[in-house]
């Protein structure tokens, strides 16, 4: 089979003229008025290079969302690992609270005593924050409204046991477990009020 070399554009010049006039069969390009097939050349030329502007226009275009979204990748990764390395840095929000925890991981009695004292101080601090009113902490807990406190209950039973470490003395057995099932309570209300 002989491959084509050529663009013949008499043929779809042809093929225009018949569809916009309505001729049919023998129409030969002999018959068809020069200035219409003078028009009808540059039409089909101003056609073709128009196609090919646009088409190098698309690859071009193309090519440039591709790199620039690379780019942006690249920078987003380069971010991402920035702002990583910044937040393993990153101070603790409340040094108060590092130190209560010391404190409750300790194997020593006392500390654990001294760690849920401090965290019943923070509650303090913390309801005093938010604007709760009272002589005391149990003052300001029966202020608090369960629906914007969700972790009322937990800060009671903390209180409580934070009355009978500071009341008992010595006569109050702590044991480990107990101290740092008071100072998970604490950490669960501090954490709703993004206080630690």
């Amino acid at each position: 089979m002989d491959s084509i070399h050529f663009l013949n554009l008499e043929y779809f010049i042809l093929l225009a003229y018949q569809a916009f006039t309505g001729a049919t069969g023998g129409v030969d390009v002999s018959q068809i008025p020069t200035q219409t097939l003078e028009l009808m050349t540059r039409i089909a030329y101003t056609g073709i290079g128009l196609f090919a502007l646009f088409a190098i226009l698309i690859v071009y275009s193309y090519r440039r969302l591709h790199e620039v979204e690379h780019a942006g990748w690249h920078h987003r990764d380069a971010l991402a690992h920035k702002l990583h390395e910044q937040h393993t840095v990153e101070v603790p929000k409340n040094a108060q609270w590092s130190h209560v925890v010391r404190m409750a991981n300790s194997t020593v009695e006392s500390d654990w005593r001294r760690a849920i004292l401090e965290a019943d101080i923070m509650l303090g601090n913390l309801l005093h924050a938010r604007g709760y009113r009272g002589q005391n902490i149990g003052d300001m807990l029966k202020e608090a409204n369960p629906i914007q406190f969700t972790t009322l209950d937990m800060a009671w039973s903390a209180h409580k046991i934070r009355n009978h470490v500071a009341h008992g003395g010595e006569g109050f057995v702590l044991t480990d477990r107990e101290a740092k099932g008071t100072i998970d309570l604490y950490r669960r209300v501090f954490e709703e009020f993004d206080y630690i």
